[in-house]
């Protein structure tokens, strides 16, 4: 997989820029597909922050100009935008190609069974990705790139295996300065991602606040970590056994410095919100199981009042 491989990722944001923008440098032919045909930014991609280059090749399309097949596509998008995109990746690809998934919270893959929506690749052809990586699109092709130690793509099949494909994606991202990893136990991880997800993302999105402000808050402090705890629980009632304390997803964050979730970039941005993979599928399980959630329930009852756009109350 060393040969130059014609790449399509779908989806402008921060992580979708990153992924196109090293992979565009490695020598691969690297298209964006994203909504609107006419934010086209010019120059491909443009880093600055903790890594500063431009990745001048990258090619825009929107997702039905998008003329296959490709070797790779990744998808990089919100969960409320995958029922769209799933019935069309088909006709982007062939029997080798690999479809990539960067997502948050319960992934659409989680209780998939094969067949279940037209046009979805074989699972053989899917691979999980759970993203430790706190970068901000700052405009349309452009982005602010922030580098912390734990930064990692993690990598698997649905299930935790691997294959030689597996392995030569791996290595191809790493080569490209992706810090790419295999993850036998990637349902673990989803989890693991989740307990931060499902938690700082709704916190700063309703208060404004960025990590920093969150973490360093006592009060806030402990219904995080309370959040936490319950993830862990529907995490275990689901069979999944989270490595990772609380506590220690918590120092980890510490060292992240003030930066905005995702969420609340999307609401500054008037972007629609990301609930349902992040909490309502969570409280969702938790039902059928039985376990009480309360902290989840609150986050996404006061996020019910939260319009994407609107400003935030001055003097927090």
């Amino acid at each position: 997989m060393s040969y130059p491989q014609r790449i399509a990722v779908i989806g402008g944001g921060s992580l979708g820029l990153f992924v196109a923008g090293h992979l565009s440098l490695a020598g691969h032919a690297v298209t964006v597909a994203q909504r609107s045909s006419t934010a086209i930014p010019e120059g491909g991609i443009l880093a600055e922050g903790d890594e500063q280059w431009q990745a001048s090749k990258v090619g825009y399309a929107t997702l039905e100009t998008l003329n296959g097949p490709f070797d790779q596509v990744i998808v990089a998008v919100k969960s409320h935008d995958l029922p769209e995109i799933l019935p069309q990746l088909g006709t982007l690809g062939n029997a080798k190609t690999q479809y990539l998934f960067l997502q948050n919270g319960v992934p659409w893959w989680w209780s998939y069974q094969e067949g279940q929506i037209a046009g979805v690749p074989p699972k053989e052809q899917i691979v999980a990705v759970v993203v430790y990586h706190a970068s901000e699109r700052t405009a349309v092709g452009r982005l602010k790139v922030r580098r912390v130690p734990g930064d990692r793509y993690l990598l698997a099949r649905t299930d935790g295996s691997t294959d030689a494909a597996l392995e030569a994606l791996v290595a191809q991202w790493q080569q490209a300065g992706i810090p790419t990893h295999y993850a036998p136990d990637i349902r673990a991880e989803v989890w693991s991602k989740l307990m931060g997800n499902a938690t700082f993302n709704p916190m700063s999105a309703i208060t404004g606040a960025g990590m920093s402000d969150m973490v360093f808050n006592p009060q806030v402090r402990r219904v995080l970590l309370a959040g936490m705890e319950e993830i862990s629980r529907i995490a275990a009632k689901e069979g999944v056994q989270v490595k990772v304390t609380p506590e220690a997803r918590v120092k980890r964050a510490e060292d992240v410095g003030n930066t905005r979730t995702s969420m609340l970039q999307d609401r500054l941005a008037g972007r629609r919100l990301e609930l349902d993979a992040l909490l309502a599928t969570p409280i969702a399980l938790a039902e059928r199981h039985g376990e009480a959630v309360p902290v989840l329930r609150t986050l996404l009852g006061s996020l019910s009042l939260v319009q994407p756009g609107d400003p935030f109350v001055s003097g927090r």
